[in-house]
């Protein structure tokens, strides 16, 4: 229905045709349609497109369309689910880093089917994948650099799950960002020699979604190295 009132909204100051009785809002789905009946004739003659094709193609359109009578039976997954748009953000990460740690330590790789020996975690879309690992090599090029083209056109932000690092990897360059798991003195514990107990800074991880939201590692990130795609 909001598609449909939008296209009658949209026809209405294209081409200069009156708007059903009464608000858009309330019209039924049976007046929003006989708007675009009542039209067709004069629509179709300002668009320059032959009538005959127009009409194939509405044609097949309109039976692949759903009914009043089976709108209500279409799965969830065709239907409208997010009334409102909330701003891109990092994955949800939980408060307490041996948690996702023994998570995520046993799950395969999609790429080879195997445990990682050192598994990387994508912030961006939640995959996993093998840091510097043979198996998932190919063309020389390593799964994090592959997966980063697929998932942010060459920029991802990965957490190193032995490792407990943030690396950032923006085209060839790498960045080491640092922890988001901090222990009760605020330290990092890098390669988790420590053994300490790491908790989720909330000020770090929003700094780093910040960030990656504003395009602004080139700008702020001034220490980068080459990996030479074999992350």
């Amino acid at each position: 229905m909001p598609f449909l009132q939008s296209s009658v909204l949209l026809g209405y100051h294209l081409y200069k045709k009156p708007l059903p009785s009464g608000k858009l809002s309330q019209c039924t789905f049976t007046q929003l349609a006989g708007w675009f009946t009542s039209n067709s004739t004069d629509i179709l003659g300002m668009t320059g497109v032959p009538r005959d094709a127009m009409m194939r193609i509405a044609r097949e359109l309109f039976t692949q369309l759903p009914t009043p009578s089976t709108y209500k039976a279409l799965p969830k997954t065709v239907l409208p689910l997010l009334e409102r748009w909330s701003r891109p953000r990092l994955l949800n990460l939980p408060k307490l880093y041996g948690k996702l740690y023994l998570h995520y330590r046993n799950i395969q790789c999609k790429v080879c089917r195997q445990i990682p020996s050192d598994p990387a975690l994508c912030l961006i879309c939640g995959e996993l994948v093998c840091v510097k690992s043979s198996c998932c090599t190919w063309l020389n090029k390593g799964e994090c650099t592959k997966h980063a083209q697929k998932c942010g056109a060459g920029t991802a932000i990965y957490l190193v799950i032995m490792s407990s690092t943030v690396v950032i990897l923006r085209g060839e360059r790498i960045y080491l960002w640092g922890s988001v798991y901090l222990d009760q003195h605020d330290e990092e514990d890098i390669d988790l020699r420590r053994g300490k107990p790491l908790y989720l800074s909330e000020t770090r991880y929003e700094c780093l979604n910040q960030q990656w939201i504003a395009h602004s590692f080139d700008h702020t990130l001034k220490r980068w190295g080459w990996h030479q795609q074999l992350f």
